[in-house]
């Protein structure tokens, strides 16, 4: 998992809009615990599964489309290896709603971005460094693929966003391609960074590339990051061979929650801002931007047969079997950061730990509990939440009957 790597201040909100709860779910749910669930307490948090209807259907269509584009996205390190540390900021967006800090466009001016990106579909941003310091060490690449709803509204788009102020920089220097030569890339030598924009069909790929450790050498060398963001293009291109673009008159069809997944995940609060700021289901792959070191979490899924991910309040992980999801709670609830604490009142089987480490923005509370296959994860800045959440989780878990 993502070891809550998280940048805590919600730099990466996602605006999608709340969704409400109807229904309870059909499907019988996995053996009866020895719990109680009146005995739980939950707060005002839900405790059956919610067949989702979304206040605002556009903006879910298109947040579905970009949970879709997830798949088709590599990873960092699948466009050089080198990147092995993957950074906060993974997230889909439709909009600037779902930009901050550690967003792929952290370093553009928001409304910038609006003006520069008329038919905007959905897009799905990542990130990585090759180093864990990446402040003075190595360098990050922080790349995006967005979906127009035409080539020319693409094409358009990649022109205006080449144009958009980067960092405090207003008139930075452009640079040629020579294995894209319609990318339009920007550079800036002062920070050792360089922001490309290509589009391809109804695409636009974005790459920014920062070279930390040059700037602390005061070493200058655009054409290193050049390479890299042309190899994030290729490889980028290759992938979205396979993927087909939902037409647009027909965004309003995708199904919401097609694994069965989302019902049982625990739903974020409208307001909320806790981290991974996504409403939605991942598959396995796509959820590998998610982990800290993607070569761990495929073995982490590979062991205990992941196969998809529901985020909403929490984290709800689908696994092979009972006995998987109970190893996987093993595996993840552990950390020599991490300190158990004591589980939440009626809910003995949840593992609870607090952190205790260096990193600044860090949720401090967590717990995780497995429940049939699924294993169920909670983070939050007070403890009295974080078991509230882990225990209306389970309780959902338990209510699908």
């Amino acid at each position: 998992m993502d070891k809550l790597r998280v940048r805590a201040i919600a730099a990466a909100l996602l605006a999608i809009t709340a969704l409400v709860t109807g229904g309870c779910g059909s499907d019988p749910g996995a053996a009866a615990e020895t719990v109680d669930l009146g005995k739980l307490d939950t707060g005002s948090y839900a405790t059956k599964p919610q067949q989702l209807v979304p206040k605002d259907p556009a903006r879910m269509s298109r947040n579905l489309e970009a949970l879709r584009l997830a798949d088709a996205v590599p990873l960092p390190q699948q466009i050089d290896p080198a990147l092995t540390h993957n950074l906060g900021g993974v997230h889909t967006f439709i909009d600037v709603k779902a930009f901050g800090n550690s967003s792929p466009f952290a370093s553009f001016d928001n409304d910038a971005f609006t003006a520069a990106t008329p038919g905007l579909v959905a897009g799905f941003g990542t990130a990585a460094a090759s180093n864990a310091d990446t402040k003075n060490l190595g360098y990050t690449l922080r790349h995006s693929v967005m979906i127009f709803e035409s080539d020319a509204a693409a094409t358009a788009a990649a022109i205006a966003l080449s144009g958009m102020r980067f960092d405090t920089i207003t008139n930075p220097d452009p640079l040629q391609s020579t294995g894209y030569p319609s990318a339009r890339v920007v550079w800036i030598p002062q920070f050792q960074a360089l922001s490309s924009w290509y589009a391809t069909g109804r695409y636009v790929i974005g790459d920014v590339v920062n070279h930390h450790e040059n700037v602390e050498l005061k070493i200058s060398d655009p054409n290193v990051m050049l390479a890299l963001s042309d190899k994030a293009i290729g490889v980028t291109v290759e992938r979205l061979k396979d993927f087909r673009p939902t037409p647009v008159d027909q965004l309003a069809n995708l199904p919401i929650d097609p694994q069965g997944i989302l019902k049982l995940t625990l739903i974020r609060p409208d307001g909320d801002q806790t981290a991974f700021a996504l409403q939605g289901t991942l598959s396995r792959d796509a959820a590998l931007h998610r982990e800290d070191d993607p070569n761990e979490g495929r073995a982490l899924f590979d062991k205990y047969g992941v196969d998809f991910m529901g985020f909403g309040a929490g984290r709800l992980v689908r696994t092979r079997d009972a006995a998987a999801a109970e190893g996987f709670v093993g595996v993840e609830s552990v950390g020599r950061a991490w300190h158990r604490i004591d589980s939440p009142q009626g809910l003995p089987n949840a593992r609870c730990v607090k952190y205790q480490g260096p990193v600044v923005f860090q949720f401090p509370y967590r717990c995780m509990v497995a429940y049939g296959r699924y294993a169920a994860e909670a983070w939050s800045q007070q403890p009295q939440d974080v078991y509230q959440r882990i225990s209306a989780q389970y309780a959902i878990l338990a209510n699908d009957k």
